[in-house]
């Protein structure tokens, strides 16, 4: 009897010591769209005028490519965040959202992603790789890299670097997921600025 009230009573205790842990709690974030109001007075379908532009799965460097979001915390460490997450893949996101923004902003192409239903011979091509999509200890979102422009007939027509910062305004992973967004409409404009004067 003593043994079995002795077993309940430590039970009830650890029970009760793990009731009284914080919670640990989960954040997932998506890269906010433009807002933008593209959509409006074309007599032909969207697309239908232009030339297609075959946006490629973006590429990240390795320590970006996971699912938590990346800090860098000194001029040689990185974390990623095991609380603070990507609701969907990071390279995905940025693929759609590069399309999109790139959609809105010039009218010489019409960017679609890479399907495998779309064969992309004889189409221009845009790759974007990322080395940097990261919140850092200067109070910035910083995100670097290169695009490539290839044209219909599969020649490179130039590899372009890219380094872009952008304050958060605050600390926290919510403020370093709109200072990365904010960075990605900074670069889709470069993007199609680029892609407008060729």
């Amino acid at each position: 009897m003593k043994t079995w009230l002795v077993g309940g009573l430590t039970a009830i205790t650890l029970l009760t010591g793990c009731s009284s842990q914080p919670e640990v709690t989960r954040a997932t974030y998506l890269l906010p769209s433009i807002s933008n109001s593209m959509v409006a007075t074309h007599s032909t379908p969207l697309g239908q005028s232009q030339a297609l532009l075959v946006v490629r799965p973006v590429e990240m460097a390795a320590h970006l490519a996971g699912m938590g979001l990346v800090y860098q915390v000194s001029e040689t460490e990185i974390v990623q965040a095991q609380q603070n997450t990507w609701a969907d893949s990071i390279t995905q996101q940025l693929t759609r959202r590069i399309t999109t923004d790139l959609r809105a902003k010039q009218k010489r192409y019409w960017p679609s992603e890479l399907t495998p239903a779309m064969s992309s011979a004889g189409q221009a091509k845009l790759q974007v790789k990322f080395t940097q999509f990261n919140g850092r200890y200067t109070g910035n979102a910083v995100l670097s890299g290169e695009y490539l422009v290839i044209d219909r007939d599969g020649k490179l027509q130039g590899v372009y670097p890219f380094q872009l910062q952008v304050p958060l305004a605050q600390s926290g992973y919510d403020a370093q997921v709109s200072a990365l967004s904010q960075g990605v409409d900074q670069l889709t404009t470069q993007i199609a600025q680029r892609l407008m004067a060729q």
